[in-house]
């Protein structure tokens, strides 16, 4: 088990007072690379071979909010490891040791010169720190599939900002979700969130949000190129359709 420390402050915060869903990954996120970082054999493969480790899902369970000045702890622990992917599960407590969100995530190891997913060797693997996966919620699939019907709404396109880029030169994890977010209804009160990323959208593509309604609570963004190449399909589930809250 990997921790860091965060305290919520203004920058993260939603107009409802409460800690926004893209803080929160971006505090996961930073607590996923700095665990990775920790582990020195494979650090040390990962810059001699130039291969990276990219997400590609995340399901993640709202339990209760986090607040301004809150302070939190982040907790992630590696739960299965095969030679090109991982599952881990990213924890957000407060300083009461009370959970506030549950999630988990894939990731693929990715050879940067190729540019497509490697082989990693079992010996490198072995020397990473690996716990029991959490069993106090409940796991929906990786895979975020688009219904057979038509989709409810296409919004207009827009650009991908210079701001939505990290250092890999794509758009950055968390952003997605700042994203979809913009495309469900107004009033639509989400507790769990799946997102499923296909490919990574770069400066100057251009992400036409499609939205669909699959059944009641639960609406899905995919957010596609004009041809219909998918970055990431997000899926925004209400407290009926998630198995994760406290009673």
């Amino acid at each position: 088990m990997y921790q860091i420390e965060r305290t919520v402050g203004s920058s993260h915060m939603n107009t409802n007072g409460e800690m926004r869903l893209s803080a929160a990954v971006d505090f996961m996120q930073d607590c996923c690379c700095f665990q990775l970082d920790s582990e020195k054999e494979l650090t040390n493969y990962f810059v001699s071979h130039n291969i990276t480790m990219f997400l590609i899902s995340r399901q993640i369970n709202l339990i209760k909010p986090a607040h301004y000045g809150d302070r939190l702890l982040i907790r992630t622990s590696i739960y299965h490891l095969r030679t090109s992917y991982g599952f881990r599960n990213t924890m957000i407590y407060n300083d009461k040791e009370e959970l506030l969100i549950s999630s988990y995530a894939g990731g693929a190891f990715v050879n940067m010169n190729k540019g497509g997913s490697t082989i990693m060797p079992k010996e490198i693997l072995r020397t990473i720190t690996t716990d029991d996966k959490f069993e106090g919620m409940h796991y929906l699939p990786r895979k975020v599939s688009l219904p057979k019907e038509n989709p409810e709404k296409i919004f207009p396109a827009a650009p991908v900002y210079h701001y939505y880029i990290d250092h890999n030169h794509h758009m950055n994890n968390a952003r997605y979700l700042d994203v979809a977010q913009e495309y469900i209804p107004n009033g639509f009160i989400f507790h769990t969130c799946r997102i499923e990323y296909k490919t990574g959208a770069r400066y100057e593509d251009t992400i036409l949000p499609v939205r669909y309604h699959p059944e009641p609570g639960i609406w899905l963004i995919s957010l596609q190129d004009p041809y219909g190449r998918i970055f990431a399909n997000v899926e925004f589930r209400a407290a009926s359709q998630s198995r994760d809250l406290p009673e």
